[in-house]
C-alpha cells in the first residue's frame, strides 16, 4: 500500500512512517514537506491513499485536499488536523477527504483503521459510480450516461461553434446469431463490437449501448461533414469482422446512421431520434453501409457501404 504521507515537520513524520511500516509491512511511504511536492508526486506515482496535514507551509486547511483531488479524484485522503472539528469537517468532506483524524489525540492503531476504512470506502465508491454508469455487460457506456455525454458535448459544440456527429450503430441480422447460436453466443459478440468500437474512436469521443444490439458514439469537433463521414467509414470497418462460434464463422457487420449537432439538432433526445431514422434508412439501402439524415427527408439521405 502506497502512502502518500504529506507533512512539513520532519520528525512528526518520521515517527508516523516508522510506526505504521512497524505495523504492517505491506505500507509503502512516500514522504512530502510541501504540497507542491505532493502533487508531483501523485502525478508521476501510483499512490493509494493521502494522509495529509492541513497547516502546510505552502497551503492551508482544505485547499491542499482539493489540489491533489485536482490530480486525482479518485485518490482517498485522511486529514490530520490539530483544529477543532466543527464547520472544518464539513469542508473537508466537500472537499473529497473520507476521514480525518485529531493530532496527538490518535494511536498508530486507530490511523491504520481509518486508512484502511477509507480505501474500501474509495473502492465502494468508485464501485458504485462504474454501475451507474457503465453498461455491465459490453463495458462501455449504458444508455444514461451515454446522453449525459451527448448532453454535454452539444453544449461544448455550441460554445465553442464548432461541428459534433453522433452516430447510431445497430447489428445486422443479430436476431438470426441469437436465435442459431444462443444468447451467449450474442453476447460474445455484442462484448467483440463494444472492443472495436472503443478502440476505434479518439480521446474525449464516446461509445456506449443504447440496449440490445444498439450501440452510439459520439463524435465531438469533427470539423466537417466529410469528416464525420471519415469517422462513420472507420466505424464501420471497426464493426465488421468475423467471430468463431461453436466452429463456424460468423459475419458481423452494422447499419450506421448520422447525425450532426447542433446544426440538425441542439439536444440529446432529438439528435439520437434523427440518427435513428438515419441508420434505418441505411439499413434498408443495402445494410453495412452508413447514412447520414437529411432535414429533406429520407429519400435524399445520403448513403455509402463502409470500407
Amino acid at each position: 500500500m502506497r502512502v502518500l504521507l504529506l507533512e512539513d515537520h520532519e520528525d512528526a513524520a518520521d515517527a508516523l512512517a516508522a510506526a505504521l511500516t512497524q505495523l504492517d509491512s505491506r505500507y509503502e511511504i512516500r514522504r512530502a514537506g510541501r504540497l507542491a511536492e505532493a502533487q508531483r508526486i501523485v502525478a508521476t506515482e501510483p499512490i493509494d491513499i493521502g494522509l495529509i496535514d492541513l497547516t502546510l507551509p505552502d497551503a492551508d486547511g482544505r485547499d491542499g485536499a482539493l489540489a491533489l483531488k485536482a490530480i486525482n479524484p479518485d485518490l482517498p485522503l485522511v486529514a490530520l488536523t490539530g483544529r477543532e472539528f466543527d464547520g472544518l469537517a464539513v469542508e473537508l468532506i466537500r472537499s473529497g477527504v473520507q476521514d480525518f483524524l485529531s493530532k496527538g489525540e490518535t494511536s498508530v492503531q486507530r490511523i491504520h483503521q481509518v486508512l484502511q476504512l477509507a480505501m474500501e470506502r474509495q473502492r465502494q465508491e468508485r464501485s458504485l459510480r462504474y454501475r451507474a454508469c457503465y453498461d455491465p455487460l459490453t463495458g462501455v457506456l449504458n444508455q444514461s450516461e451515454v446522453r449525459t455525454q451527448l448532453g454535454k458535448a452539444i453544449g461544448n459544440a455550441l460554445r465553442a461553434q464548432r461541428l459534433g456527429a453522433v452516430m447510431v450503430i445497430d447489428l445486422d441480422n443479430f436476431k438470426s446469431i441469437n436465435d442459431t447460436y444462443g444468447h451467449a453466443a450474442g453476447d460474445a459478440v455484442l462484448r467483440a463490437v463494444a472492443k472495436r468500437l472503443a478502440a476505434s474512436v479518439r480521446v474525449g469521443d464516446s461509445v456506449g449501448r443504447m440496449g440490445g444490439d444498439e450501440f452510439v458514439v459520439v463524435l465531438e469537433g469533427v470539423g466537417t461533414r466529410e469528416h464525420a463521414a471519415a469517422a462513420a467509414r472507420k466505424t464501420s470497418d471497426a464493426v465488421r469482422f468475423a467471430l468463431n462460434i461453436d466452429r463456424a464463422v460468423v459475419a458481423v457487420s452494422a447499419s450506421i446512421g448520422i447525425a450532426l449537432f447542433p446544426t440538425q439538432a441542439s439536444d440529446a433526445h432529438n439528435l439520437l431520434k434523427l440518427a435513428d431514422q438515419a441508420m434505418y434508412a441505411a439499413k434498408r439501402m443495402g445494410k453495412g453501409r452508413y447514412c447520414f439524415f437529411s432535414e429533406g427527408g429520407e429519400s435524399q439521405m445520403r448513403a455509402a457501404k463502409g470500407g
